[in-house]
This record gives C-alpha cells, sequence and structure tokens, in this order.
C-alpha cells in the first residue's frame, strides 16, 4: 500500500507540475481563450475513449503493467510538448497524456480498493487522495520555478526524463488475479452503467469536474495577461492542492457512513470560493478562495468515489472505476470548453467564473433530492453501516 501511494504521488506530481503552465505556453505560441480551452480538453477526449479499454484489459491482464504503461506514456506526452512549435503539436501532446491518465489511475484506485479492509473504505480511498493532493501541491510549485528559472521547454524535458526513469520504480505484487473473460466484464459493465445510484453520482461528478477543469488552468491564463509571473500561477496552483491535502487529513476523522455529509460540505465550500473569487481574483486575495476551493474539491473527489464503491456490488473494482472516472473525463474535456467559449463572447473572466458556480449548484441540488434514496440503499449513511 505504501509503495502504491508513492507511485500516485510521483505520478500527480508529475501532471501537476505541467498542467497549469500548457495554458500559459499556448498563449505564448499565440493562442486564444478557446485555443487554450481546446487544448485543456484534449487530454480528457483521449481519456474518455480509452478509460474504459484499458480497466478491462487491467482487469483481465495485469494493473501493474497499466500503471507503468501509464508513465511510460506520460513521458512521451512531455516529450511531444518539448518539441512542439505550435498548438497543434501541443494538441497532440495532450492527446497523448490523457492516454496516460486512462492507463494508469483506474488500476491504482481498484489496487487500493483490493487491500482496503472492511469499514475503512473512505479512509482508504481517502489517503489516496491525500497523495493526490500533496502531487498537486508540489507539482505546479515545482513546474512554476522550473518554468521561470529556464524555460518552458526545459521543464517539459525534465518531466518527460523523470516519468521515464519511475517506471522500474512500479514494483508492485499483482494482490488480485482476475480470471473472467472479456464478455464477462462486458456484461459486468452492463450491469454497472444500469444502476441507478451509480447514474446520479456520475452525473453529479461530471457537473462538479467542470470546475476542477475550468478554474486552475484559466485562473493561470488570467494572471499572465495581468502580468504575475509563471511562479506566481504555480503558488496559486499549489495553495489549491495544499488545501486539499488538509481535507483529506479531516476526511480520516470521519468514518464511511458520514461520507454523503463531507459530500454536501465539499460542494458548500467549491460555492463559496467561486463566488469570491469572481471578485477577488488576484493574489493575495485570491488564495482565500482558491483555498475554499481546494478544501471543497478535496473532500468531494474520494467521497464521491467512496459512495460509488459502496454503493456497487460487482468485484469488478477497475472496470468500475474505468467507467466512472469517464465521469471525470467529461467533466474535464466539457468545462475548458464551455469557460473558453464564455469568455471569448462575455470578454470578462470573473462574470465567466459566476456563471460556473451553477455546475456545483446542480450537484448540489441533485444529491439533496437524492439523499434518502442513497441512505436507504445499503449504503450505510446516517445511520448503521
Amino acid at each position: 500500500m505504501i509503495k502504491l501511494y508513492m507511485n500516485t504521488l510521483y505520478f500527480f506530481i508529475l501532471i501537476w507540475s505541467v498542467v497549469p503552465i500548457i495554458p500559459r505556453y499556448v498563449m505564448v505560441l499565440g493562442g486564444d481563450p478557446i485555443s487554450i480551452g481546446m487544448v485543456m480538453s484534449a487530454a480528457p477526449i483521449a481519456t474518455v475513449v480509452t478509460r474504459v479499454v484499458f480497466s478491462m484489459f487491467s482487469e483481465v491482464y495485469s494493473r501493474v503493467f497499466m500503471m507503468r504503461l501509464g508513465m511510460l506514456i506520460l513521458g512521451t506526452s512531455y516529450l511531444l510538448l518539448y518539441i512542439s512549435s505550435d498548438i497543434n503539436t501541443v494538441l497532440i501532446g495532450r492527446l497523448v497524456q490523457g492516454l496516460s491518465l486512462a492507463a494508469f489511475i483506474p488500476p491504482s484506485i481498484a489496487y487500493v480498493v483490493d487491500l482496503a479492509k472492511h469499514g475503512f473504505l473512505g479512509k482508504t480511498l481517502g489517503t489516496r487522495a491525500l497523495m493526490a493532493s500533496l502531487g498537486y501541491t508540489l507539482g505546479p510549485l515545482l513546474g512554476g520555478i522550473v518554468s521561470e528559472l529556464i524555460g518552458y521547454k526545459s521543464l517539459f524535458l525534465i518531466s518527460s526524463l523523470m516519468a521515464f526513469s519511475a517506471i522500474p520504480l512500479i514494483r508492485l505484487n499483482e494482490c488480485r488475479v482476475n480470471s473472467k473473460t472479456f464478455s464477462e466484464l462486458i456484461k459486468g459493465l452492463v450491469n454497472i452503467v444500469i444502476c441507478r445510484n451509480f447514474i446520479i453520482l456520475f452525473v453529479v461528478t461530471a457537473l462538479q469536474t467542470t470546475i476542477l477543469a475550468s478554474v486552475i488552468p484559466f485562473l493561470s491564463s488570467y494572471l499572465k495577461l495581468m502580468g504575475y509571473s509563471d511562479y506566481d500561477a504555480g503558488l496559486i496552483s499549489s495553495a489549491y492542492g495544499l488545501a486539499g491535502l488538509f481535507s483529506r487529513l479531516f476526511m480520516n476523522l470521519f468514518s464511511d457512513r458520514d461520507v454523503l455529509m463531507l459530500t454536501f460540505l465539499g460542494l458548500s465550500m467549491d460555492l463559496t470560493g467561486l463566488l469570491i473569487l469572481s471578485f477577488k481574483p488576484l493574489p493575495p486575495e485570491a488564495f482565500i478562495p482558491i483555498l475554499l476551493i481546494g478544501f471543497g474539491d478535496g473532500l468531494f473527489v474520494p467521497c464521491a468515489q467512496t459512495l460509488v464503491f459502496m454503493s456497487s456490488k460487482t468485484e469488478l473494482r477497475t472496470v468500475l472505476s474505468g467507467i466512472y472516472a469517464t465521469a471525470w473525463d467529461l467533466g474535464m474535456l466539457v468545462g475548458p470548453l464551455i469557460t473558453g467559449y464564455l469568455i471569448t463572447i462575455t470578454n470578462d473572466y470573473l462574470v465567466t467564473f459566476r456563471y460556473l458556480m451553477i455546475f456545483t449548484l446542480l450537484p448540489t441540488v441533485i444529491l439533496y433530492l437524492k439523499r434518502r434514496e442513497l441512505t436507504y440503499r445499503g449504503l450505510g449513511f446516517g445511520g448503521s453501516s
């Protein structure tokens, strides 16, 4: 478990060292907000198309192999960014990066679920999410420092070499061998997606992820327009990750039966943070709403994952993780496109941030209306597990 946590931390550091920098790099290449939205949506396009297939392959063959493959693909994507000289090549690099997310994340989540003790699933997934938050915190800060000192190209090359060097470090035992065929997996997949609770949580997650996909990248580009450095943008992004780190620690104080309550708390903090950010978008005032949004997302992400796994009766955990994670992919795909379009037609970043509040308000309403159904379908919320 510790090895997996460390591998997860390393992966997310590499991902988030580059993500806040890419919008700024696109601007250097002459891109506008719509171009930024297209580039940021390229990765989830690739992820949503391939994630389920990679998840099924992981379930049948090897979770460890897929994690190694994900790291290999990540290094390749950064190599493409290093040799890029136009927006089209950056788009291709982002598409390849999406493949790495599809390969690495579902088996890493399933591996954690395999090892989780009964009654501690929420805490176990919360600890894994804590590693992701550490990556969100350290990655942007390190990426901002490197790009500020030696440039975007050097950051891409260093990140590529670090990803390649991490492949032999993924040394995990196959803790669970699955003997199911692909046809049996497809049947199990159908049973998962027709579950009402799964559909509810899928929609809620896709809507909320629109915020996660939009706020940090477009705040980074807004700060560049205002004359702030790569280091400033990286520091803002790191603050988001740091808040998520504390929210994961906070989550570990509660049991699995409190997950729904924590989900509402996370959504309410996101709403508050977005409202404040639309009026206070510049440092140092911007750190307050970013910390609120980071803390809120830090609660929502592992809580939503826990709700999905607790409501499912399937043993196909990698497949379940892969299907559910396409909700994140859809949010990451649609969010930058919508945000880039709104900024273009309104010519105002701050007004657009206010419009984005609807994507957090809707999940809050949906979960509130369906709270009794979630409570009494054997999930153990609001009563004994």
